[in-house]
């Protein structure tokens, strides 16, 4: 686990997620730690849902990078025209939610694919319309739904406005396996917005779902 921990703390851009870390190794917390460094939260057809904190079994920053170059990347193998089509991210009103979205934002723009985000918060259904007017590749939710508020999540909607299904759940979580290994793409908000490979959709766009 301490080499896990280690490799972890060089990859994690996230200064609070890191010193929450030392924290718990300060204090010996080894029961914790080894909570937030067995296995990964687990990708499926609701996509990510876990409590917010640092390490690869929680909701943080990184998690949500690796976890959109593996999105990323699967689109880009198995959807035509995918980078041109894009990827719309939305994000409810939890604490992290718009955080998450950027960066998740951040991701898939450095990899090349259009991203469309919205300017404020939405529902979920409002997402959903979103990818089929846009005609996107598919879109991202950062929510966890009814959970308590210490969780977040990462939901995934395919091309045609649904949640995934089989066999693209399994082959997104391979793909954030593979990515979780490496160094994940990323470019910061800004840089994206400047750019044009971030796009931030306008209050017109809950407009049109109206």
């Amino acid at each position: 686990m301490e080499e896990k921990l280690r490799q972890w703390l060089e990859k994690d851009p996230d200064a609070n997620c890191r010193e929450e870390l030392q924290q718990l190794v300060d204090s010996y917390d080894w029961a914790e730690l080894e909570d937030r460094f067995t296995g990964r939260l687990q990708f499926g057809t609701a996509g990510l849902r876990g409590v917010v904190g640092a390490g690869p079994n929680r909701m943080n920053v990184l998690v949500i990078r690796q976890t959109s170059a593996g999105l990323g990347q699967y689109l880009l193998d198995e959807v035509d025209n995918a980078a041109q089509r894009g990827v719309l991210v939305a994000y409810d009103g939890r604490l992290d939610s718009e955080q998450f979205a950027t960066e998740a934002a951040g991701v898939f723009a450095a990899m090349g694919i259009t991203t469309y985000i919205t300017p404020d918060v939405a529902a979920t259904p409002i997402a959903a319309f979103g990818v089929l007017q846009l005609g996107c590749a598919a879109g991202v939710v950062v929510t966890a739904s009814h959970n308590p508020p210490q969780y977040n999540g990462f939901k995934v909607y395919w091309e045609n406005g649904a949640q995934i299904i089989p066999p693209h759940d399994a082959g997104i979580a391979g793909n954030i396996e593979r990515q979780a290994c490496g160094n994940t793409p990323w470019v910061s908000f800004e840089q994206g917005l400047g750019s044009g490979s971030i796009v931030q959709l306008d209050r017109s766009f809950y407009q049109h779902y109206i």
